[in-house]
This record gives C-alpha cells, structure tokens and sequence, in this order.
C-alpha cells in the first residue's frame, strides 16, 4: 500500500528508532494499547492541526489514514501526557536532529550556531501547582533553549528549563564543538565559559558589558560609517566577582557598531582575522533564532496546551518540534523549494492524499539544494 503524506512524513520514525526508545525508557510500561508510538504521533497529529483541545483531537483523528492500530479517546491521552516520561520524546528529538547535515554559512565557510532562548509562559489552576515554585521576578513556566544552525536555517539542539534557571548555566552544559563560531547575547556573559570555547578551538561573537574594567590594547577608530571602532584588549581585573577567578587571559576584540537613533551596538570576539563589518554582520544574523521561536509559536501548538502537568507540558512542547523537524526533513529530502509554512499547509490540508502523485507534481530547485541527509 501507498504511503499518504503524513505517514511519509514520519518515515524518520523508524521502528527501530521507537523500540530502542522504548527499551532506553522502558516507556511501555503499564500501557495497553495506547504505545509510545501512538502516543507520539497522536501527538504530532495535534501539532500539524493546531488542535487546542482533546475532544477536538479525539474527534479529529479516529477515521484518519495515519497508522494507528486503535481508537483514540481524550482520556487516554491525557492519562499518558501525565504519566509517561516525557524524555523519551526528547530523547526522540535529539536522535532526528542527528539526521541534518552539516552545512556552512554563505558569508563566511564556517558553521555558524546561534544560541538563545525563549519564555513558555504558564498560569493558572493547574500550572501553578508546580511551576509557582521555580518562577522568576517577571514570569513562570518553562523556558525553551535552542541551538540553531545559520547555514542549514534549522535548529540543531534542544533543551528546557525551569523560569529561574539563566542562560549562562545553560550555555555551560552546551556542547562545544572546534573550529564553529557561537553567537549569543548578554544572558550568556561569564568569562570563564568564554575561555572553555576559546580553548576549544572554537570562536563566539556577543554583546560586550561596558562597566567591564580592561586594558586597551591596539585600536582602530572611524573605519566606516558602520563600525565606529575596532579594539583588542585584555581583561583587567583576574578575580571581578567575589574572589572568583577570571580565566581568560588572552587578547581578545571589541568591535563598535553604528545604529542609528540609539547607543552604539559593542561586540565582542576571539576572532581576530576577520573584518570587523563580518563581525558586525554575524551578530545581526542572530535575528534568525528569534524567527524560529515566532515560528514555532504561529505555526504549533506551544500557547495552549492539551494538559497541565508539568509532564503534559513537556511532552507538547517536545513533539511540537519533532513535528517541525520532521517538516524540515520533509522539505530536505523532497527538495521541496516552498516555504516550511507552506509545506505545513499543505500537509494539513491533505494528510490522505498519496504521497508518490503528489512527488511527481514537485517543483523542484537547481539552485540552493540542501546537501543530502543520511539515509533515513
């Protein structure tokens, strides 16, 4: 039998995939038929749709061609959003963003990884139980940490966390890899991480603070009406917060970037060959993650949520980006030229139609084509 679109979308999901998962979380256990698979792609069902609710998901998804051995019911769903741990989804997730390829950025040939983060703000009966006691002073619920690729314009990493946990502790656990360039903002400001990258191999681009005590090394003023200023210096002071040492004892770059109407935009980096309108220009891309996080926000399901468990919670936002991975792979290995939000459309819009009519009637690219993915 022919595959339909949707079930030709969860190809990555192989069954190998799903029973080492399984194994991985014995995430089965105490389940009759309502499995770790169906689970996930009830759960991406409701994710493609934007299915506010589970009578709307319990009306909207029995009778579908989507490869489900059983009925759905909500109660069913909202016993496993409870109940089953929610990182064998993210566990699932890290194993498919495994499947895209590396590719380096047009401006310079080098991986370019942008770091942030984004709020998932939770209130009210049910939230509050658990997600009151680690809120900070502005906010409470769950915060969403991303990695994501310039070149392949597709996060490649990620992570949750509590409201009152910052960047910086995250940034540390991040993986480091050599010779990539990292950007990120203020929220990942701690000189000794800086030095962990530094001596890694690896390169970073961030905002610079201006009540940092340095010695001014070399400088370069006026260079163009976009860069004011191009330094290298050293830190000045070794022990800046209560005796702790600061690490970084190298030179590194403070680039002073023109921004009409406001202040100055101060960077700095340890990359020291590049011009500094490069330098300026890479921190501008980081734009590009805050896109992704309004993507994921209009396009899923991450506002509203089908439970209010701190399980349900994490499952939802979990499949929420296995849902826009998968539409990633999708477009990659089709060579679909649409736009990701086009792609998701049609996809909604036609879940039953035959996938190979509908590959004959591709328009395929011959500029801009993606590298190939390993063989799902």
């Amino acid at each position: 039998m022919k595959d339909t679109v949707f079930q030709q979308l969860l190809k990555p999901i192989t069954k190998k995939l799903i029973n080492e998962c399984v194994q991985k979380f014995n995430s089965d256990y105490d389940c009759e038929s309502f499995d770790t698979r169906t689970h996930l792609i009830t759960m991406i069902y409701a994710q493609i749709h934007q299915l506010n609710s589970l009578r709307t998901l319990e009306a909207g998804i029995n009778g579908q061609k989507i490869g489900l051995k059983c009925k759905i019911s909500r109660s069913t769903v909202s016993d496993a959003n409870r109940r089953r741990n929610a990182n064998c989804f993210y566990w699932l997730l890290e194993k498919l963003l495994s499947y895209f390829p590396k590719k380096k950025s047009r401006l310079i040939r080098k991986i370019i990884k942008v770091l942030d983060s984004t709020p998932i703000i939770l209130k009210g009966r049910g939230f509050d139980e658990w997600a009151k006691a680690y809120a900070n002073d502005q906010w409470q619920g769950i915060k969403l940490h991303a990695e994501y690729d310039l070149g392949l314009s597709s996060v490649t990493r990620v992570l949750t966390s509590h409201a009152n946990i910052n960047d910086c502790s995250i940034g540390q656990r991040w993986p480091i890899y050599r010779d990539i360039i990292y950007i990120f903002d203020r929220g990942y400001v701690d000189f000794n991480w800086w030095w962990e990258i530094h001596q890694k191999k690896a390169f970073f681009v961030t905002r610079f603070r201006k009540k940092t005590s340095i010695v001014i090394e070399s400088q370069k003023e006026a260079l163009s009406k976009t860069i004011l200023a191009d330094e290298t210096f050293k830190f000045k002071n070794k022990t800046p917060r209560g005796g702790k040492k600061n690490l970084y004892s190298e030179s590194l770059r403070r680039v002073h970037v023109f921004r009409e109407g406001k202040n100055p935009l101060i960077l700095v980096t340890n990359l020291h060959d590049l011009p500094a309108e490069t330098i300026a220009r890479l921190y501008k891309d980081r734009w590009a993650i805050e896109l992704f996080f309004k993507w994921i926000k209009q396009n899923l399901r991450i506002k509203k949520f089908l439970g209010r468990s701190e399980s349900a919670v994490k499952i939802q936002l979990a499949t929420a980006l296995i849902a826009y991975v998968l539409i990633q792979l999708y477009k990659i290995l089709n060579k679909d030229e649409r736009k990701l939000y086009l792609i998701l459309i049609w996809i909604r819009c036609n879940p039953n139609i035959n996938f190979r009519n509908r590959n004959r009637r591709l328009a395929l690219s011959t500029n801009n084509r993606p590298t190939s993915v390993r063989r799902l």
